[in-house]
Formats: structure tokens, C-alpha cells, sequence
């Protein structure tokens, strides 16, 4: 009864340990899967971010480029009226050329004028005071004394009349020379005023140049950025999907492993009871652990992948490629593991350790990264949603976003990820389903 006791006391904790560990493990798994949602959340919030930045920018180049054209707009205003003022120098010169004549002709009659007056003066003073009369007034003749008088009066009324018009002349000439210079002055001025202001406005069109330059250039910088972190956005989400749904498969595989597990230890418990009834003087029967079964081998890979036909799909290449890597090849896709549990979803390669592993076709990395119970891990996306797995591995020697072509070395063989020995794990999915790698791939 002791022995019956304590065979079902054992079997009760090996049920309980599988129960135990299969909780943790899904713990652990619900963990990774909330974590790579929230680096999705993040990549999400990143990118409404960004939006809002090139929203900003956007406005920014625009406002800049309102600037910039308002400054052109203004450079080419300012080279009108410079060619404005340069055809009004050409008709103002003519003016003051005409002003010059005129003046110089003021100063000829100015000229007859001091000479008219200088004799004047001159026989004034050689004759005297009564210079010029006193011979009309020799004669006694009343007649010649009349016209005398007349002749003198005329006389004096001219010499004022003169005198009028030569300081006329002078202060014409003044006015036509102050005319001369002020109108040169204003236009000497205006066009060096106009030079100064296109010099500004030169400097500030650079400047709004250089401004627009270098918001286009940021907006382009944003914009790539953006369609960078949608792509990431696009390959964490199908990540967190396989990695979900992996997650229910293996929770539900680890449920019915736990109910295998129990009613094993029921039976066993019960089969140990009735042994206990019919061989009472047995005592402290034990029980040696059955031997683990090994995972037969299927078959020998000894050429592994090389290069493939560019610009054709993967599914035109389906029983064209060759294994990641050469090695006994283990396990058969959709039978039962030998450790029990799971089914095979894809297969096992035994490789030594360092030995390349080769992509199958050409494509893109999206996960390069380690993976629980997977360790090294890299996943390729060839397009069509078809993605190849490659997991164990000792490193990855492609990391995240690099195109690559069929045969290109990935990785290495290793035995990372608790893997019991030196291999290469290869599965084929589409869109998250496994796919026979052994329909794909030729063996040899």
C-alpha cells in the first residue's frame, strides 16, 4: 500500500510539474507577444508623431516659399524701377543739357551786358559827370535843345533798362544752376537708394533659398523615415500575429499534453493500486523511466542551397530549391514529436556547429532576433505572404530590412534556444500556416 501511495504521490507531482510548466511557459509567451505589441504601440505612436512633424514642416516650406517669392516678386520690382530711373537718367540728362544751353546762353547776354555796361561806365568816367550831355546842350537852337533832351531821356531809360536785365540774367542763371544740381543730386540719390535695396533683397531671396533647401530636404528625410517605420510597422505586425497564434497552438498543444499527462498518472496510480492488492509481500517497487524515443531520420541532405532565378515568384520556384543547410535531415512535418506534445511544423536539420545556413530563395529579413524556445532566429519574407524560418541558430549574419538573394549565408548552425543538439529548425509558412518543406524543397 506504502509502494501504491507513493507511486501515485509521483505521479501526481509529474502531473503537476507539466501543469506548472506549461503555465509559466504560456506566461512567458503571453509576456513576449504583450511586449511585441507594445513595440508595435510605440512604432504606431512614432509614426502619428512623425505625421504631425511633416504636417509642421510642410506649412513651414510653404510659409518659406511665400517668403521666397514675395522676395523674388520684390527683387524684380526693384529692377524695374531701376530700369525706370536708368531711362528717366537718359531723359534727365537731356533736360539738364538743354538747362546748360540755356544757361550758357544767360551767360553770353550777361557777358554783352557787362561789356555794354563797362564802356558805359568807362566814358562816364573819361568825359565826367556831363560826359555825353554837355555837347547837346552847346547849342542854343530850342528845337535841337528838345530833341536833345528827348535823346537824353531815352538814353538814361535804356541804361536802367540794362541794368534790369543783366541782374534778371544773373538771378536766372542762379535758378537754372540750382535746378542743374538738384535734379542731378536727386537722381544720384534715387539710384543709389534703388542699388542698396536690391543688394537687400538679394541677400534675403539667398536666404529664403537656402531656407527652402533645407526644409525640402527634411521633409524628404521625415517622409523616408516614415515610410521606413510603416514597413517596420507592417513586419511587427505580422510578427505579433504569428507570435500570437503560435502562442494559442502551443498552449492548447501544452492543455492536452497536461490532460495526457494526468490521466497517465491516473492510470498508472490505479494500475500500481492493484498490483499493490495481488502482490502484498512486494514492497518498494520502482519504476525505471522509459528510455526517450529519438526523432527518426528521413533522410540525408547533402547538397544545400544555392543560387536562384531573379524576377520570378516563390511559388514558381516550388520544388526547385534545396535545403538551408547539409545534414541528416529529422522528423517528418505533421507527425508527432518524439518528446510528445506537438507535431512536427516543419523539420530539423543535424548540422555541425558553425556550418552556413543558405536562404532558399531570395527576399527580405523581417525578424533577426532571438526568439524563445527558437533561440537565434531569422525569418525571411519572400513576398505573396510566403515566409521561411530558420531557427537554432549559433548567429545571424543578416539583420532586419536586408534584401538578400537565394543561397546568400544568413547564419550559422547552432544549438541555441534550449536545442538539444547541433541543427538548423526550418519551417515554410504562408500566410502564417505551415507549409510540407519536403513539397518545396527537393531533397537531394
Amino acid at each position: 500500500m506504502s509502494a501504491c501511495l507513493g507511486s501515485r504521490s509521483l505521479f501526481h507531482a509529474l502531473a503537476a510539474l507539466v501543469l506548472l510548466t506549461g503555465a509559466a511557459a504560456h506566461a512567458n509567451e503571453n509576456g513576449e507577444v504583450a511586449q511585441k505589441r507594445s513595440d508595435l504601440e510605440e512604432v504606431r505612436q512614432r509614426i502619428r508623431d512623425l505625421q504631425k512633424e511633416i504636417a509642421d514642416t510642410e506649412e513651414s516650406r510653404s510659409s518659406a516659399a511665400d517668403e521666397l517669392a514675395a522676395a523674388e516678386r520684390a527683387v524684380s520690382r526693384v529692377q524695374r524701377e531701376l530700369q525706370h530711373l536708368s531711362a528717366g537718367r537718359v531723359g534727365a540728362e537731356r533736360n539738364l543739357a538743354l538747362l546748360e544751353a540755356e544757361r550758357q546762353a544767360v551767360e553770353e547776354r550777361i557777358g554783352s551786358r557787362q561789356s555794354e555796361l563797362a564802356d558805359w561806365v568807362r566814358r562816364h568816367y573819361v568825359h565826367g559827370a556831363g560826359g555825353g550831355v554837355a555837347p547837346f546842350l552847346s547849342t542854343r537852337d530850342p528845337n535841337q535843345l528838345a530833341r536833345d533832351a528827348y535823346y537824353l531821356e531815352h538814353l538814361g531809360r535804356a541804361r536802367l533798362e540794362l541794368i534790369e536785365t543783366w541782374r534778371t540774367d544773373l538771378r536766372e542763371k542762379a535758378q537754372l544752376s540750382e535746378s542743374i544740381t538738384a535734379r542731378r543730386d536727386r537722381l544720384v540719390a534715387l539710384e543709389a537708394e534703388q542699388q542698396v535695396r536690391r543688394k537687400e533683397l538679394e541677400t534675403v531671396q539667398a536666404r529664403r533659398k537656402e531656407a527652402v533647401a533645407g526644409l525640402a530636404e527634411q521633409l524628404r528625410s521625415q517622409r523616408k523615415e516614415e515610410q521606413t517605420l510603416r514597413q517596420d510597422q507592417e513586419r511587427l505586425g505580422r510578427l505579433v500575429a504569428a507570435l500570437a497564434r503560435r502562442a494559442a497552438e502551443r498552449e492548447a498543444a501544452r492543455a492536452a499534453a497536461a490532460a495526457a499527462a494526468a490521466k497517465a498518472a491516473r492510470d498508472e496510480a490505479a494500475r500500481a493500486e492493484s498490483a499493490s492488492r495481488r502482490a502484498e509481500v512486494v514492497k518498494g517497487v520502482s519504476r525505471a523511466p522509459a528510455a526517450p524515443r529519438s526523432e527518426p531520420v528521413v533522410g540525408e541532405i547533402r547538397q544545400a542551397a544555392g543560387p536562384t532565378p531573379t524576377g520570378v515568384s516563390f511559388t514558381q520556384l516550388r520544388g526547385k530549391m534545396r535545403f538551408p543547410v547539409r545534414g541528416e535531415l529529422v522528423g517528418r512535418f505533421g507527425a508527432p514529436r518524439a518528446e510528445g506534445g506537438t507535431t512536427w511544423r516543419g523539420v530539423f536539420i543535424r548540422a555541425a556547429g558553425g556550418t552556413q545556413v543558405r536562404a532558399v530563395a531570395g527576399g527580405e529579413v523581417v525578424f533577426s532576433d532571438w526568439l524563445r524556445g527558437y533561440g537565434n532566429l531569422i525569418i525571411v519574407d519572400h513576398g505573396g505572404d510566403y515566409l521561411t524560418i530558420y531557427g537554432n541558430n549559433d548567429a545571424l549574419l543578416k539583420e532586419l530590412g536586408d534584401s538578400i538573394s537565394g543561397g546568400d549565408p544568413i547564419a550559422s548552425v547552432g544549438a541555441s534556444g534550449g536545442a538539444s543538439e547541433s541543427g538548423l529548425y526550418f519551417e515554410i509558412r504562408h500566410r502564417g500556416q505551415p507549409l510540407d518543406p519536403l513539397k518545396w524543397v527537393q531533397f537531394n
